[in-house]
């Protein structure tokens, strides 16, 4: 199959944390060494924040809870003043750290907490003269935050697109299905993509362009009336297209994905970023991402997209989702 993504070796830094930590590090790292120990951490973590620590107490689960107060959302979604709890973590109250946090597994608890896991060995301290203490040397947390601006220059991506046959298995794949329409679309450039696959973190450069769509009617997911959405559009990620039933490699080319167009009214299939970071959304696949409504309410869709052959009524088509996903 072929393929526009250039393979770029990196090893995954997964620790274990509720926020559990792993044992600290021994030998003192270079500081070059430390940031690209730092940045190969950071591009696993759906959050990053910094902090004070508040308190310690037992939680539930009879674990010493540490209690950081989000001060800075560094990266990702939070709020100041969210508190994130940590296990084993060691911290001090009245210090300030720095956290690398990868969403947990689902788990019951009676305190009202989210659930995460620390990437790093232990939280990360930052001085009053803003630097960050990692294995063994100090960082400038300036330096930090420089990375991570360049490294959110570059868009995650899923690394393979599934071709879906059946209305039903499009949906499902789908994390939103809605009706919006394309507010703009920047022209389309090179831009740098990341993908991961197998423990190994893949970039390279497609042609591409952002798109802010404003949903109207939202049939799966939890966006409202109004809401903008950013939409990659990329049609050269068809060179990755897998049929999900049989998994073989699909060559229907870029040529063959619908055009987004500036003003128009589509229907939606999208998928949430892979990184919890970013808030970018991809077409399921380029093929069958979305199909153009005219102000007659006829659905406009591509040959290639056999999950929608057929389909020519808005109103129609909208009742026939509804009864696959209230089925």
């Amino acid at each position: 199959m072929k393929s526009f993504w250039k393979p770029v070796a990196m090893a995954l830094a997964v620790g274990a944390f509720a926020c559990a930590c792993a044992t600290p590090v021994g030998a003192q790292l270079s500081d070059e060494r430390a940031l690209s120990d730092v940045q190969r951490i950071y591009k696993n973590a759906a959050l990053v924040v910094m902090g004070e620590c508040v308190q310690s107490h037992i939680n539930s689960e009879g674990d010493t809870c540490y209690d950081l107060s989000v001060e800075e959302v560094v990266a990702g979604y939070a709020q100041a003043g969210d508190i994130i709890h940590c296990t084993q973590g060691a911290m001090k109250e009245g210090e300030t750290y720095l956290l690398y946090l990868a969403e947990g597994e689902e788990m019951y608890h009676t305190e009202d907490m989210r659930r995460y896991e620390l990437l790093s060995d232990a939280p990360l301290p930052v001085s009053e003269n803003g630097t960050v203490a990692f294995a063994g040397t100090q960082l400038a947390l300036s330096d930090i935050k420089r990375d991570i601006e360049r490294m959110d220059a570059v868009i995650t991506a899923p690394a393979t697109t599934y071709y879906y046959k059946e209305l039903g298995a499009l949906i499902d794949a789908a994390d939103e299905v809605f009706i919006g329409r394309v507010a703009s679309i920047s022209p389309v450039k090179d831009m740098a993509f990341r993908s991961q696959t197998d423990g190994t973190i893949i970039e390279n450069t497609l042609p591409a362009a952002l798109a802010q769509v404003e949903a109207y009617g939202v049939l799966k997911g939890a966006l409202n009336y109004g809401d903008p959405v950013d939409l990659v559009y990329a049609p050269a990620m068809s060179a990755n297209l897998v049929d999900a039933s049989t998994l073989k490699a699909l060559s229907y080319g870029e040529a063959n994905a619908p055009a987004l167009e500036e003003g128009e009214v589509y229907l939606f299939f999208l998928t949430q970023s892979p990184d919890a970071k970013q808030a970018y959304r991809f077409s399921v696949n380029p093929m069958q991402g979305y199909a153009r409504v005219d102000k007659d309410d006829h659905v406009h869709v591509s040959h290639v997209n056999s999950a929608l052959a057929g389909c020519k009524d808005l109103g129609s088509l909208v009742r026939e989702i509804r009864d696959i996903m209230e089925s």
